[in-house]
């Protein structure tokens, strides 16, 4: 038994070991996307002032609770500023993410196919491309994986402790707890009348306190109209409704998320067509509710408002419908056990190759929904090399986000300079890339055809140009 139970652990040590080799590898990229404000520019500020706790300046404050600048903050007061301190303080969080998909694996398929899910889960691009940044979404999927395994198995102390990360991370954070409390509400109301003062109170108090707290010192809950990032939240039109209605419908296809839906939809008509509905088809009643809740709370939000539909938005969504297909292929009586891995290890490998997927240049895209972003860094340092080189001054030029920020917030390297805002008619030099989704197609055909092109790196799935006037 204990020779048996050594062959089933041995690939959790396999993931677990890979986790750590991953960041070794990425240990060293800097901050990139919403991570440079809500990871580095929050963790500069609490360093600055000896991690004394008081609101974030206006101009970096989007309303969440600043837990992940709080804690790198924290890492560097110990270990020193530095981006390599940085990515490992998020390993802690990968590995709860391995060791809860796992045990959830084994309540949900069973213990030799739990391993499955992992590679499931992991090799879902949207939660590479977050694997890769100093994230609070990879602390979302943390804490959201640990309540649902104490969900499954009605752990208090877990379920406890899972919620209060979830309030603490982020207001959707907050959203996802909310969703828990829903669910129970639907499928088990004993565990809430017995249980909840002692589950879900801590998160809401310590979410309630953070809440007044802002308002007190702020006079704002979750955005105002000063804020730079006021424009997400403005109520969108039936027009644009319909657009986000689309938008979130291309989130579940994208990335190769369309061969789970397929399966899906090959497994419900085999299922009806077939007399033992119950083998054939298996469902968590639980968790379907969850993620029922979570659709329809988490999609409101994307629907009403203008610009609140990146993928990283759905990633509570997305591991819980991963949970779901798992259990229905590990599951499946219907089908042959080598045919299901077949099907589980074709969707892993599609996932796996899916972070090599670019939408051509013109279409915005999500660049940290996936680890096609990693060759950019490279590139950047590049770009900054030749400007070094050459004595441009990046206070001469125009760039777009996420490189319109200083060198220190982007790469701890000290450099408080920071390149200017892209605009044709002011700059002397324009340094762009496919990564930046505000320079639009017809932007770069003007630069080619009306300015000198003087650098330019390629590198995979990633392109950098720098043009004079």
């Amino acid at each position: 038994m204990t020779r048996a139970l050594t062959r089933l652990e041995a690939p959790l040590a396999f993931f677990l070991l890979a986790a750590a080799g991953f960041v070794w590898l990425i240990q060293n990229d800097p901050f990139f996307w919403d991570t440079i404000q809500l990871a580095s520019k929050h963790a500069h500020f609490f360093y600055g002032r000896q991690l004394q706790w008081a609101p974030l300046p206006a101009e970096i404050d989007s309303g969440h609770p600043p837990l992940i600048g709080y804690y790198v903050a924290s890492l560097w007061v110990l270990f020193g500023k530095t981006l390599p301190v940085s990515h490992w303080g998020m390993l802690p969080f990968l590995w709860l993410i391995i060791w809860m998909t796992y045990r959830i694996g084994k309540k949900t398929g069973g213990s030799e196919w739990a391993f499955w899910l992992v590679a499931l889960v992991l090799l879902d691009p949207v939660m590479l491309g977050q694997s890769a940044l100093v994230s609070p979404d990879l602390m979302l999927a943390a804490f959201f994986l640990c309540c649902i395994d104490a969900f499954l198995g009605r752990h208090n102390v877990q379920f406890c402790l899972g919620l209060v990360g979830l309030c603490l991370v982020s207001m959707r954070g907050m959203m996802c707890a909310a969703t828990f409390f829903a669910t129970f509400f639907w499928v088990d109301r004993r565990y809430l009348w017995q249980h909840a003062w002692k589950t879900f109170l801590p998160g809401i108090i310590l979410a309630t306190i953070f809440l007044f707290w802002h308002w007190h010192a702020t006079g704002w809950i979750g955005y105002h109209a000063g804020s730079p990032w006021a424009p997400a939240f403005q109520p969108a039109g039936i027009s644009g409704m319909l657009r986000n209605i689309a938008i979130i419908v291309w989130r579940w296809l994208d990335f190769g998320r369309f061969s789970e839906w397929m399966c899906a939809g090959v497994m419900l008509w085999m299922a009806s067509k077939s007399r033992q509905h119950a083998t054939a088809f298996p469902l968590s009643r639980s968790l379907t509710v969850l993620f029922v809740c979570l659709l329809v709370l988490l999609d409101i939000s994307a629907v009403r408002y203008h610009n609140l539909s990146a993928h990283r938005y759905f990633l509570p969504l997305f591991l819980t419908f991963h949970i779901l297909f798992f259990q229905w292929i590990a599951r499946n009586n219907y089908w042959e056990e080598k045919t299901r891995k077949w099907i589980l290890a074709g969707i892993c490998t599609l996932f796996a190759c899916s972070n090599f997927q670019v939408y051509p240049h013109g279409i915005s895209m999500d660049w940290d929904a996936t680890l096609a972003h990693l060759p950019y860094h490279e590139i950047r340092a590049k770009g900054l090399e030749f400007l070094k080189e050459k004595h441009i001054p990046v206070s001469e030029t125009g760039t777009a986000f996420p490189n319109i920020n200083t060198g220190e917030d982007i790469a701890l390297d000290g450099n408080e300079d920071s390149f200017e805002p892209l605009d044709t008619a002011k700059n002397r030099f324009v340094f762009i890339s496919n990564v930046f989704n505000d320079v639009s197609k017809e932007e770069r055909v003007y630069l080619q055809q009306h300015w000198k092109l003087i650098w330019s790196r390629r590198s995979a799935t990633v392109w950098g140009e720098i043009y004079q006037k």
